[in-house]
């Protein structure tokens, strides 16, 4: 019962603090709707091509046809022309994938091999999504990553600064039933968030996407532990400069984690960085979860178990640290 109090206290503070309500919730939906409108029209069609002939036609053209296959789920429909063949993938039955596949067809015949063309339609077993999609999912992500990483930094630093931690103290509990109360708190947060974001991709934007509830639920679950740890982590190490530290990671995350810039633009070096940063990999689970093949389903679940274990970890090691510091203190 004394849990079950501490959750719903924890849970309605939240939404008093217009704050981190803005910052957590709202702010990830304005930069979504920002993106989708000013960069992404709506029903874009992308397509690549290899061809060992001079080629000029709509597309990205590729000088490596390992690199184009490797890339293909990025595309609405790929072409490898090569040997006298085109072999076309396509992952989209619309009708400009059908006129690009023409004038892809009428475009080689102009070289004179009018009888050695042979178009092979491959259906792709994965889902392609648009940009706007994309964003769509990483702001799933990015309002996962507000609400785990600066409710914790924001709560131990507020709690702190107006007694809350001492008087917390008083009460017969321990810093698990309190860790464990806000965790639960934070899990029902940041499900209204998924909702309005859901609710706001498709009335504006007509998104609906196929979700696995299975997955999706995993995803939830990983995401928020792995970064509530994160937020845990940052406020022992940084006692004094936690929320700073906070607000610094905010920005290399989203900008490292491919939401909004794209990080085949990136240099090498930088590239390499993007791989320690977790936010990618949440990005990661939340779209195999809607049916894109970004990641097999092995990666799925050693990212979501990493996630979880790391998160655990810190929460209840880092949580304890600081609940019982306070109590020291106090």
């Amino acid at each position: 019962m004394k849990i079950l109090m501490l959750t719903k206290s924890l849970f309605l503070e939240y939404f008093r603090n217009k704050i981190a309500f803005f910052f957590n919730i709202l702010f990830p939906l304005i930069l979504f709707i920002l993106f989708s409108l000013v960069f992404f029209s709506e029903g874009t069609t992308n397509f690549a091509y290899f061809s060992d002939i001079d080629l000029d036609i709509y597309g990205k053209s590729y000088n490596n046809e390992k690199k184009l296959l490797s890339d293909r789920e990025k595309y609405d429909a790929v072409a490898v022309i090569k040997d006298n063949e085109v072999i076309v993938y396509k992952n989209s039955n619309s009708a400009m994938v059908d006129v690009w596949i023409d004038t892809l067809v009428n475009r080689v015949k102009s070289f004179g091999l009018k009888n050695v063309v042979n178009i092979k339609e491959t259906k792709l077993n994965y889902k392609i999504f648009s940009q706007r999609e994309n964003i769509y999912i990483g702001t799933f992500a990015l309002s996962i990553m507000s609400i785990g990483m600066f409710s914790v930094v924001n709560l131990f630093d507020r709690y702190k600064r107006v007694g809350t931690l001492k008087r917390l103290k008083l009460l017969p509990m321990s810093s698990f039933s309190f860790v464990f109360s806000f965790s639960i708190s934070q899990f029902f947060i940041s499900f209204i968030s998924l909702i309005i974001i859901r609710l706001i991709g498709a009335f504006l934007f007509s998104i609906s996407l196929n979700i696995n509830i299975f997955y999706f639920s995993i995803s939830l679950i990983s995401s928020v532990l792995g970064m509530l740890g994160i937020g845990t982590l940052i406020s022992v190490l940084f006692k004094k400069s936690a929320a700073n530290v906070s607000q610094f990671l905010y920005i290399v995350f989203i900008f490292f984690s491919g939401i909004y810039f794209p990080l085949e633009f990136l240099p090498r070096f930088l590239k390499n960085l993007s791989f320690f940063v977790p936010v990618r990999y949440i990005v990661d689970i939340f779209k195999f979860s809607m049916g894109m093949q970004v990641i097999n389903i092995s990666q799925f679940f050693i990212y979501s178990f990493i996630l979880i274990v790391f998160g655990l970890f810190l929460l209840l090691i880092g949580g304890k640290m600081l609940f019982e510091t306070e109590k020291v203190g106090g």
